[in-house]
């Protein structure tokens, strides 16, 4: 044997010792054995029995173990490769859903915050408004008629559409109804919830708004002079509660953007949490959406 073979003898069984000395007390500890760990320790191996098949004139059974595990080595560093990029992909999306969960609860919060504010300002404006009607009846200001008309029209601009029995629900709703006006589109809403559904508060708010962020969105992106009309409507059949979105849209892409992906996610996700199920389709112009829940199953908060 030369000098140079023993000198990388020496290295190779130097390197495997150290990483048996490091490796096998986390093995026992962890009490596995990952595919990076088997790929580093069968790489070093097949390189010492291949330079030990240099010995030989011929190939030898040393050679073909070292060229084996070579490959089996290199199959197993692929395959622990396209896993980790798909935990990479999935620990993305997963972080990218947990955002923007964060974000509709954050959305939900601000809606009780405005909803609470103009319950304050509509008890404001009824105090003024029996003050102005006991001027009247003292006959101090004649002019208090046109100031309690203006006042009352005030008031009624702050009152909340009632969709449901269920106050944020309302708020949403209410929310997103502007959205649409905004927008130049009708919607339609006729929603029966229970007063009182096993569904998380929460997560009634995130349907609705990525059900309906979604119907704006394609009815937004429309080539047409109609004025697009979407439809949300919900029921409940048995233990289920079924919502449903119906709006124009052009053909989707097989691939939608970040904010539909997204928004597609997270209703397949919160459907799946009350053993239920999301489903969309699309046909002859009009996209459909129908998300179905379980009332009475139990769910952890997001």
């Amino acid at each position: 044997m030369s000098a140079l073979n023993a000198l990388l003898y020496a290295a190779l069984i130097a390197l495997i010792t150290a990483a048996v000395a490091v490796i096998v007390p986390r093995v026992i500890k962890n009490r596995r054995l990952p595919i990076f760990i088997t790929v580093f320790l069968i790489l070093p191996i097949g390189q010492l029995l291949l330079l030990h098949s240099f010995r030989f004139e011929s190939w030898s059974v040393y050679w073909m173990l070292g060229a084996l595990l070579g490959l089996l080595a290199d199959l197993l560093l692929l395959l622990y490769t396209i896993l980790q990029e798909k935990k990479n992909a999935a620990e993305e999306e997963l972080k990218d859903a947990r955002h923007r969960a964060s974000l509709e609860k954050s959305h939900y919060d601000s809606v009780l915050r405005r909803r609470e504010e103009l319950a304050g300002i509509r008890r404001d404006w009824l105090m003024r408004l029996n003050t102005v009607a006991n001027l009247i009846s003292d006959g101090k200001d004649e002019q208090s008629g046109d100031a309690i008309a203006a006042l009352a029209n005030r008031i009624n601009d702050t009152n909340e559409n009632q969709y449901c029995a269920i106050p944020v629900v309302n708020a949403i709703l209410a929310e997103k109804e502007k959205k649409c006006k905004s927008a130049g589109i009708e919607l339609l809403i006729e929603l029966y919830l229970p007063p009182t559904p096993a569904v998380s508060p929460v997560h009634l708010c995130s349907i609705f708004s990525n059900i309906l962020d979604n119907a704006i969105d394609a009815c937004s992106k429309l080539h047409s002079s109609n004025k697009p009309v979407i439809r949300l409507k919900s029921l409940v059949e048995g233990d289920y509660l079924f919502i449903k979105a119906t709006n124009p849209s052009d053909a989707p892409n097989s691939k939608p953007g970040s904010g539909r992906r997204y928004g597609f996610m997270i209703l397949s996700e919160l459907a799946t949490r009350y053993g239920g199920s999301f489903q969309k389709d699309y046909r002859d112009g009009i996209f459909t959406a129908v998300v179905t829940l379980l009332l009475y199953s139990q769910c952890t908060e997001v």
